[in-house]
């Protein structure tokens, strides 16, 4: 007959599903800390970098209140408070979309002229009369560690695209949605071309843009125990900075492979003489040195000692 009866836990039972409990919940609050932070990471880099949309206290959301813990850091310039944070963030969003005006915009604007709302010359008098230069970024790597404060830290590695004159590419191929994108909210999300070209006339053909440029960014930020970001630092290549000139990655191509043949040839020329010193160093300088080294009358015939020379 089987017993049917219930068994009841036990206090040791209630304590381990106890523990298991609380450790489902701080891994629960860690991975929102993590998540958190990364969101925050990646909205960042996309207001600071990119054609974002974010308002105008995404600053105050994302950096500490306190002036004293909140700093910015690029190798052009060093801002130690919000208000000046707040600038650079403003400035970067209206220099990710340059478009030209139209010239009766442009004259209404400079003579402060009320522009007219009816009639033809009111049409598409708000429309710009072409775009001139459009910058995103596109997010790669993410790398996060925790102190034992409380305190993390977030690497984002992302590519800066500057497009000149993005209306006569062709951009019909668009990069697809990424995981880090899936972070991002949904006014933040914008479609850019992952290889913008000039298409051939007449066919559907396209070749590399020369007015596509790419900066590799580094960007680190710091987050206190309330994820809040109080030091961001970005990092820039020298090459890469240098490489936006045009003209200059095809010179920086040339010069560094034959700085690399002429570092070959330098060490060539050092190590030589002492080669010839090491081989000058083994040859026997007399008769008797022959003998100890072993070499028979023939080979000291081939090389004749000092002695015979001075004989």
């Amino acid at each position: 007959m089987m017993d049917s009866s219930i068994a009841f836990p036990t206090a040791k039972d209630s304590e381990s599903s106890v523990a298991i409990t609380r450790h489902s919940l701080s891994n629960h609050s860690t991975l929102s800390v993590v998540s958190a932070t990364h969101a925050t990471a990646v909205d960042v880099c996309t207001t600071m970098y990119g054609e974002s949309t974010a308002s105008s206290d995404a600053v105050e959301r994302f950096y500490e209140p306190s002036a004293k813990f909140s700093s910015y850091e690029n190798p052009v310039l060093t801002a130690t408070s919000r208000s000046v944070i707040t600038d650079i963030h403003q400035l970067s969003r209206q220099m990710s979309a340059i478009d030209v005006p139209r010239p009766l915009a442009m004259f209404c604007t400079l003579f402060r002229l009320q522009p007219p709302r009816t009639g033809f010359l009111a049409r598409n008098i708000d429309d710009p009369l072409f775009q001139a230069v459009r910058v995103w970024t596109e997010i790669g790597e993410i790398c996060e560690n925790e102190s034992f404060d409380g305190h993390r830290k977030t690497i984002v590695e992302h590519t800066l695209n500057i497009l000149v004159l993005p209306g006569i590419h062709r951009d019909s191929h668009y990069r697809p949605q990424s995981s880090s994108d899936l972070l991002v909210t949904h006014s933040h999300a914008t479609s850019h071309p992952s290889a913008p070209g000039l298409p051939v006339f007449g066919t559907s053909l396209t070749v590399p843009s020369p007015f596509h440029f790419k900066l590799h960014i580094i960007t680190r930020l710091s987050f206190n125990e309330q994820g809040r970001i109080t030091h961001h630092r970005d990092f820039w290549d020298v090459k890469d900075v240098m490489g936006l000139v045009p003209g200059v990655s095809l010179a920086q191509w040339i010069g560094t492979r034959l700085a690399a043949k002429s570092v070959t040839y330098v060490v060539s020329l050092w190590s030589r003489p002492s080669t010839d010193s090491a081989e000058r160093a083994a040859q026997p300088t007399s008769a008797h040195d022959a003998m100890e080294m072993g070499m028979s009358p023939a080979e000291q015939f081939a090389f004749p000692t000092k002695d015979a020379h001075n004989i």
